[in-house]
């Protein structure tokens, strides 16, 4: 039973935590207000602006920003899944100083705590990875979309 209590508070503890970043990041204290505010933008590119009107190069940068919209929901949902794996190994430490009366208890607390905290590991360590990735792709297109409309990208 207290294999279970533990996988519901590691469940819950990262629910509240992806509520909590969501909107901590947009700097509005409810979840109803950030489904309705643009999120930031997961990458700036970095740009030589002489001559270069400040209008189109905004509509330009709106429209590269679209057709990288795909990656930038890979990187947005790969960085719920580090967040997620965090909190569950999170709990699983925290769990892990449970008292109980017995030695069965103990041995079953043990298996299970470890297991949260190496399932929440391994689940942030490839929400992290699948996170670079997402953002390195978007950022690429970007980059290449810009590039393809005449602007100087200072970094690429």
């Amino acid at each position: 039973m207290r294999i279970f209590l533990v996988a519901a508070l590691g469940l819950s503890l990262a629910a509240c935590d992806q509520t909590t970043q969501s909107g901590a990041s947009l700097g509005t204290a409810s979840t109803a207000t950030a489904s309705t505010e643009p999120l930031p933008p997961i990458y700036e590119p970095l740009i030589d602006m002489h001559r270069v009107n400040q209008d189109k190069y905004r509509r330009d940068l709106a429209e590269c920003r679209q057709q990288a919209a795909p990656q930038e929901a890979a990187a947005r949902a790969a960085k719920q899944q580090q967040a997620a794996g965090s909190g569950l190994a999170i709990a699983g430490a925290v769990a892990s100083f449970i008292p109980v009366s017995t030695f069965r208890q103990a041995n079953t607390l043990y298996n299970a705590t470890d297991a949260a905290q190496n399932v929440g590991s391994a689940t942030a360590a490839n929400g992290a990875a699948a996170a670079d990735a997402a953002t390195g792709d978007y950022a690429l297109v970007v980059n290449t979309c810009l590039s393809h409309k005449k602007y100087r990208l200072l970094r690429g």
